[in-house]
């Protein structure tokens, strides 16, 4: 699906954009299960397979020059766990393997000590935001500041939609959201890390998760949901409330 010189690669919560060369994602919270485990929670070590794989699969296809992660690549915030640390470096030469140049991180509030390891990991680090091109990448904990662009593209929120079945049942689709943001349009990526089922757009109140959501419309936002292999239009927030019990 193609909005406006954004593909979102259909099935993933990756976007390419051609203009930049560049795929972009946010929100891949590396290390999460060896965090978790220390809180004596334990999860099979998923998370980066599966990013792997899917950032593989949308490399392989389009061949882009450079990676944007727009905040939170890592998990912990108050330093970097052991399990970061090897993740991130990991992660980084296997996007060497595929051919990716430059490898860009918009630092997110997940993201502090990440500065110590830039040399080393050889990685472009924004803090809060930066403008390429016709788009404004900021992770979205504060208002972004500049001027500049057609299109402002956030992570943070990690944004999905929930549904009852007529059983009782319930089931989570994580979302882009799309919106307008003044004179500018405003993309909201859905999270890629494995276990961040997601806040639901239409049933929570999202206000008070960032700042930006004091400036926007946000029954007005169109839904985009990630299904097996494809993106569904669910409409607009405002729809999706009057249809959820």
């Amino acid at each position: 699906m193609d909005i406006d010189g954004i593909e979102i690669i259909d099935g993933t919560p990756i976007v390419y954009i051609k203009e930049l060369s560049a795929i972009v994602c946010s929100d891949l919270h590396l290390g999460y299960e060896g965090v978790m485990a220390e809180n004596g929670i334990f999860l099979p070590k998923i998370n980066l397979k599966r990013i792997k794989e899917l950032i593989a699969n949308a490399a392989n296809e389009r061949k882009p020059a450079r990676i944007i992660v727009d905040g939170d690549i890592k998990n912990e915030f108050s330093k970097v766990h052991v399990e970061e640390f090897n993740e991130l470096y990991e992660f980084v030469n296997f996007l060497r393997g595929l051919g990716i140049r430059e490898i860009i991180l918009i630092k997110g509030n997940h993201d502090n000590f990440v500065d110590r390891l830039k040399g080393s990991l050889d990685i472009k680090i924004y803090k809060q935001e930066a403008l390429m091109g016709n788009y404004l990448f900021f992770h979205g904990e504060q208002l972004p500041r500049r001027e500049g662009g057609k299109w402002l593209i956030m992570g943070h929120l990690h944004p999905a939609i929930t549904f009852y079945t007529k059983v009782g049942g319930k089931e989570k689709m994580k979302c882009y959201l799309i919106g307008d943001y003044g004179q500018r349009k405003i993309l909201i990526l859905p999270a890629m890390n494995y276990f961040a089922e997601g806040v639901s757009v239409n049933l929570e109140n999202v206000s008070e998760l960032a700042p930006i959501f004091t400036k926007l419309d946000i029954d007005s936002m169109r839904v985009l949901c990630i299904a097996e292999g494809e993106t569904l239009d669910f409409g607009r927030i405002a729809d999706l409330k009057k249809i959820t019990p």
